[in-house]
């Protein structure tokens, strides 16, 4: 109790994923011409800060710290280590407001971070779920056998609820000024829009060694990792293990404005001749040479292997255009036809546009659309159940799929309105929230939001059109895709 009555300053070396930490960032990025590669995320980035130490009064570190700073935050010279908690209490209820059922979200945990020295940084996370999820929600879970998207396994909870938990968590050095070395247990991103074509963090965390490497207006990024089935995995465990996976991206920024990158994904075949289950990757995962996969293995051979580019630009200050395509060979359909496994994705982000005559006022407006032709989830060697390049794939049709996202965020002092619109093959997914945030810094905030789902009967057997009104206090710092 005696900690608490200091106050120091605190910075991230992992950027939290989550998207109102995200596009703070990202237009940050864009307003002061950060040179950072901005599209593989978590973005390790920090201001360089030198954490300093204050003293202060109870009532004023109450103040300071519930709704200014960091929760928990201890420095030294060579050390600085900052706690807070994590939290997601939603509460539903339907349209008519019978409460006939109760719909909750009981969502906590605790965020660890800090350095070690001026070379050495580290973060951790753990999230601790009980659930009873939305029909449409539910019901789509279930068919998944009770795994939670990008949560694993979930158990029975006083009946028809969901009980699961998780751990995110790692170290990341500075070897040099242009080489970073970070060692984790988490999720990775690849791309500036709402959805991802090539890595989403839809995935179930998963261990990785991750490289960056920068030489002047060149980026280089490796990730080794071993994936794990979201899905499958956990009930049909002899034919679908883990499996190693490289990704090689490699970037050019040749102006301030521009990124420019090529990116390779392999899924490295984790089955010996016989049959057996290899738990050693081959040694070729480990050669940091991009393309070598794809011209020794090619895009149909027993390596899964994919290639694809991300191009974001801004040529104004508030403006960002992104473009990303990715490439993962044929399918022979059961007629002997071939079908490209085909994703592409091409969307636009404004920031602050009212700024010039509004200081007071930020906004953000994001318009996407994804489109994607990729393999069924039933193949073991598919991207789809260990990627999830698509953020949703429980709406897209099994050969094809298209999406439109479009997001608008208007914030004074706190105050924000948000509305999001998602429309795909066969559903439409809307809503609208009230949101105060009480801590810029930590988003810890307080929300009122109306969704509408609308699927066709292509999908549940029936057409269904439900509303349904949720309050809720959040402070996390992932993000959740249950608007499928």
């Amino acid at each position: 109790m005696f900690f608490p009555v200091f106050n120091c300053y605190s910075q991230r070396f992992f950027q939290p994923l989550g998207r109102a930490f995200d596009i703070e960032l990202q237009g940050k990025i864009i307003k002061d011409s950060i040179e950072c590669f901005s599209s593989i995320k978590p973005v390790l980035y920090s201001e360089y800060k030198i954490d300093t130490i204050e003293k202060l009064k109870f009532p004023l570190w109450l103040k300071k710290h519930f709704l200014e700073d960091d929760f928990l935050c201890f420095a030294g010279k060579d050390f600085s280590l900052t706690v807070n908690p994590i939290f997601n209490f939603v509460l539903y209820n339907d349209d008519d407001l019978s409460g006939g059922k109760k719909y909750f979200w009981n969502n906590r945990g605790l965020e660890i971070f800090g350095r070690l020295g001026e070379r050495l940084h580290f973060y951790s996370e753990f999230y601790e779920n009980q659930a009873r999820f939305l029909p449409f929600q539910d019901s789509i879970i279930r068919l998944r056998k009770s795994v939670i998207p990008a949560g694993g396994h979930a158990k029975a909870y006083e009946g028809d609820g969901l009980d699961w938990a998780y751990v995110t968590g790692g170290f990341l050095v500075d070897v040099t000024k242009n080489f970073r070395l970070s060692l984790s247990n988490g999720r990775c991103f690849i791309g500036s829009g709402y959805r991802s074509v090539i890595l989403s963090d839809l995935t179930f965390p998963f261990p990785y060694l991750r490289y960056d490497l920068k030489f002047s207006k060149f980026y280089y990024y490796i990730i080794h990792a071993c994936l794990k089935d979201g899905v499958f995995a956990y009930y049909n465990a002899k034919n679908l293990q883990p499996k190693y996976s490289s990704f090689h991206v490699a970037g050019y920024k040749p102006l301030k404005n521009l990124e420019i990158a090529v990116i390779e994904g392999v899924i490295w075949n984790n089955r010996k001749s016989s049959g057996e289950y290899r738990y050693k990757p081959k040694a070729d995962m480990l050669l940091p040479v991009i393309l070598y996969p794809a011209l020794s293995y090619g895009f149909n051979g027993e390596n899964s292997v994919s290639l694809g580019y991300d191009i974001n630009y801004s040529p104004l200050k508030f403006l960002k255009i992104y473009h990303q395509l990715n490439y993962a060979g044929k399918k022979t359909e059961k007629d002997g036809s071939e079908t490209k496994l085909l994703s592409y994705q091409y969307g636009f982000h404004l920031f602050d546009i009212f700024s010039p005559w509004f200081s007071f006022l930020k906004t953000h407006f994001q318009a996407e659309q994804t489109v994607s032709r990729s393999d069924s989830p039933e193949q073991a060697t598919s991207f789809w159940s260990y990627c999830y390049p698509i953020t949703t794939p429980f709406f897209m049709d099994k050969n094809s799929g298209k999406e439109t996202v479009v997001f608008f965020e208007a914030e004074y002092q706190g105050l924000a309105a948000q509305l999001k619109f998602l429309e795909r093959n066969s559903s439409c997914y809307k809503d609208f929230t009230l949101r105060y945030y009480l801590n810029q810094k930590t988003k810890w905030n307080i929300f009122v939001t109306y969704s509408k789902h609308d699927c066709s009967k292509e999908f549940y057997g029936r057409d269904i059109s439900e509303g349904y009104l949720s309050f809720g206090l959040s402070m996390c710092p992932s993000n959740f895709y249950y608007d499928f």
